[in-house]
């Protein structure tokens, strides 16, 4: 972890850039400005795509949207962007020209960001008239556009990049263009900063801090049902949740009183429901659709087990499966890349490979014959370990340090 000096607070204005929010697979985000509200920041989202009532609801964060700005386009605000695409053309060349490059080789983001450049001189203003301190850019995709712009322009204000799963899988100009043009850069797993070190200026310091989770109050009256079982993902083939329902239907061959829970919905939802048919457990095995993080938490607070065998090539260190650490679960996750900063001995959980099914079979039979004086003493060390490691205030916190040292750092990347 990237290890910052911690000076008095003093209040920040924050800018930060998404594709979109809220998105309901991206609880993460509202953690992060949930923390920086808590540290006594002031924090204005720009996105670049539109509102989208369907989520809107659903931050992650109860009443986030009532305490911060989110400045989105809209219809109304697209009658301007004429005028605004003249008064501000001088932008709008240099962006052209760090695209069109790119239309040959990759030729699908090209033109989306191309489409996206309105957007981007609108957030450039709005980000003028906020005079923030800092402008982050969460997801190194299109509003990382404005990083360059910002940099000519010699804008007082830190600019800072986020590189993380979605930009290690995409590989593109864009994630050079983030971090070519930041002057602060971060990652969340250490196991990514070899892959950033080369693609940055030299001399700009990499910051990996650890994607932090709000640590509730587990009860501690709390009633759990060892025989309840529980997943958490988007339902689609790259997160495998076939591997947890066969894993599940090896566990129930060996105790049939287990039941199994599944939280979230996707493409691959009648598929799922069917292989459960299949492998005749679906009497055991609930269906929850997407459901909002305190109501997972509770579901986890209650569970004994806790599995997740994805295979989806971005997933680095899953918020989920630090979720459940922290509610007490046993909890079997694969081997994705970095996992062992998350779970590094088998005494905090267990990491298979997920097509090994020896390798599953044991950790599920682990899980079947845990005592309760073994479950006890795990629970302590996988809640000693998120709330030093892994906790959302904590690891803002550093951000915010890091922050500051880019403005008393004279280094400019260019």
């Amino acid at each position: 972890m990237s290890h910052v000096s911690h000076e008095v607070e003093k209040s920040l204005k924050i800018s930060y850039l998404f594709s979109q929010f809220p998105v309901p697979t991206q609880t993460f985000a509202s953690s992060d400005i949930d923390a920086l509200l808590e540290l006594g920041h002031i924090v204005t989202v720009h996105t670049i795509k539109p509102r989208n009532t369907a989520t809107d609801a659903d931050t992650g964060s109860p009443r986030l949207a009532e305490r911060i700005t989110i400045l989105r386009p809209s219809w109304r605000k697209a009658k301007r962007w004429p005028a605004l695409i003249w008064r501000r053309r001088s932008y709008l060349r240099q962006l052209i020209g760090l695209i069109t490059p790119h239309l040959k080789g990759e030729l699908r983001t090209a033109l989306v960001s191309l489409l996206c450049l309105p957007r981007v001189l609108e957030i450039i203003d709005e980000i003028t008239r906020n005079q923030s301190d800092v402008v982050h850019v969460f997801w190194s995709r299109q509003a990382a556009l404005v990083l360059p712009v910002l940099e000519k322009l010699g804008a007082p204000t830190v600019r800072s990049s986020f590189v993380g799963a979605y930009d290690l899988v995409a590989d593109d100009f864009l994630i050079d263009i983030a971090l070519r043009h930041s002057n602060a850069v971060f990652s969340h797993a250490e196991v990514n900063r070899a892959y950033i070190a080369q693609k940055v200026p030299p001399g700009l310091p990499i910051h990996i801090i650890h994607r932090g989770i709000p640590l509730p109050a587990i009860p501690d009256d709390i009633s759990r049902d060892e025989s309840l079982w529980v997943t958490a993902s988007a339902l689609t083939k790259e997160k495998n949740v076939a591997g947890v329902i066969s894993a599940f239907a090896l566990a129930r061959s060996l105790r049939p009183e287990l039941r199994l829970v599944v939280c979230g919905d996707g493409p691959d939802r009648d598929r799922l429901e069917q292989l459960c048919r299949n492998c005749g457990c679906s009497d055991a095995i609930t269906f929850n659709g997407h459901v909002q993080r305190s109501e997972l938490f509770a579901i986890m607070h209650q569970a004994g087990v806790f599995v997740m065998l994805s295979k989806k090539a971005s997933e680095r260190l899953p918020n989920v499966v630090k979720e459940a650490l922290w509610s007490g679960c046993f909890v079997i996750t694969s081997n994705s890349a970095g996992i062992t900063e998350l779970i590094p001995n088998p005494s905090i959980g267990q990491v298979v490979d997920p097509d090994d099914e020896s390798a599953v079979r044991t950790a599920v039979e682990r899980a079947l014959n845990e005592d309760a004086r073994s479950a006890d003493e795990r629970r302590r060390r996988a809640k000693a370990l998120i709330a030093t490691n892994f906790s959302s205030v904590a690891n803002m916190r550093n951000y915010v340090a890091a922050w500051k040292q880019a403005m008393g750092n004279q280094f400019r990347p260019g």
